[in-house]
């Protein structure tokens, strides 16, 4: 009598269909933010030649008094920041130095100016002071809705957490890519046409990256 053993499955087969399974929960788990990247990467695209109306902002001025001049943009930031509803730390400063400019036929000296900036993607906040002044001008520029995406977007002023999580899906897009790739490949062709695609591939790519800069 003759016993005939189940053929144990093949193991390209089974890791075929985990990859299969990985890049469908990938896609499904990434989707919402692949969308969020993907209209806001559009509108960031066009916002120059075609002029978009979408990405809008408010800005709003106003001339804050000081009770004296401070020493130091250090000093600037402490006395405006609680006031402002602002961190004093998250004030990053630039000092401009103090320089001849020409006025008329003399010359008079520009005293040193000092710009205090932060930036959150619900808003940015500027401040200007020239050395020596007993008020600083304090600019306000607070996004539309689809400036604020657009700012996520690019990260503008956000926190680690959503850097973290923007770097997460940078690195899934890759892999949803790749296995792809993969994936059709091991359905429709073979590894030589494989290797020959993405060859051009990449050549197409760097042509148009090349054509386009």
């Amino acid at each position: 009598m003759i016993t005939l053993h189940p053929r144990p499955a093949p193991q390209r087969g089974n890791s075929q269909k985990w990859l299969r399974r990985i890049h469908a929960w990938f896609g499904v788990g990434l989707s919402a933010m692949l969308l969020l990247f993907a209209t806001t990467g559009f509108l960031l695209n066009h916002r120059a030649v075609l002029k978009i109306p979408a990405l809008d902002r408010k800005e709003v001025t106003q001339l804050v008094p000081l009770e004296a001049p401070p020493p130091d943009p250090q000093a600037l930031a402490a006395a405006l920041a609680p006031a402002l509803g602002l961190d004093a730390a998250a004030l990053k400063p630039k000092v401009e130095p103090a320089r001849a400019v020409p006025w008329g036929e003399r010359e008079l000296v520009q005293p040193e100016r000092w710009t205090l900036r932060t930036d959150t993607p619900s808003e940015s906040v500027q401040i200007d002071y020239w050395k020596g002044s007993r008020q600083a001008e304090v600019k306000r520029t607070l996004p539309n809705l689809w400036l604020y995406l657009a700012r996520l977007h690019m990260s503008v002023g956000a926190t680690p957490a959503w850097v973290l999580l923007a770097d997460t899906l940078a690195l899934g897009l890759a892999f949803l890519g790749l296995s792809g790739f993969w994936l059709w490949g091991r359905l429709h062709g073979s590894a030589r046409r494989l290797a020959l695609l993405a060859g051009g591939g990449l050549a197409l790519a760097g042509a148009l990256a090349w054509i386009g800069g």
